[in-house]
C-alpha cells in the first residue's frame, strides 16, 4: 500500500506584461507538493525561473507556447514541486495569459 498526501488544487490565470519584467506567480511554500504551468493562449514561449518572494530570478527555462487550448506540448508539470517562489516573463513583447495550478 502506498501512503501519500492529498492536496486542494488552485488554478489561477496570470497575465504576464509585455514589458518582459519577471512576474511572481506563486510565493515560497515549503509544504507545496504540486505545480503545473500551461502556456496555451498564444504561439509564444515564456521563461520560468525560481527565486525568493522579493527577488526575481536572473535565469530560467523556456516553456513553448501554442494557440491551441489544452495543447499538451505547452504544459509543464514539475516532477518535484518547487518550494521556492515561481516567476515567469514573456519573451516576445506582448501581454501573455498563462494558467498556474498548485496546491499551496
Amino acid at each position: 500500500m502506498r501512503e501519500g498526501a492529498n492536496a486542494s488544487l488552485k488554478v489561477i490565470e496570470v497575465t504576464l506584461p509585455a514589458s518582459g519584467a519577471w512576474t511572481l506567480l506563486i510565493t515560497e511554500n515549503v509544504n507545496r507538493t504540486y505545480v503545473m504551468l500551461q502556456n496555451d493562449h498564444a504561439n509564444h514561449p515564456i521563461k520560468v525561473g525560481f527565486a525568493t518572494n522579493t527577488v526575481a530570478p536572473t535565469v530560467g527555462f523556456d516553456i513553448a507556447g501554442s494557440a491551441k487550448e489544452g495543447d499538451i506540448d505547452t504544459k509543464h508539470e514539475f516532477s518535484v514541486a518547487p518550494i521556492n517562489a515561481v516567476w515567469a516573463k514573456v519573451l516576445h513583447g506582448q501581454d501573455h495569459l498563462i494558467q498556474v495550478v498548485y496546491d499551496d
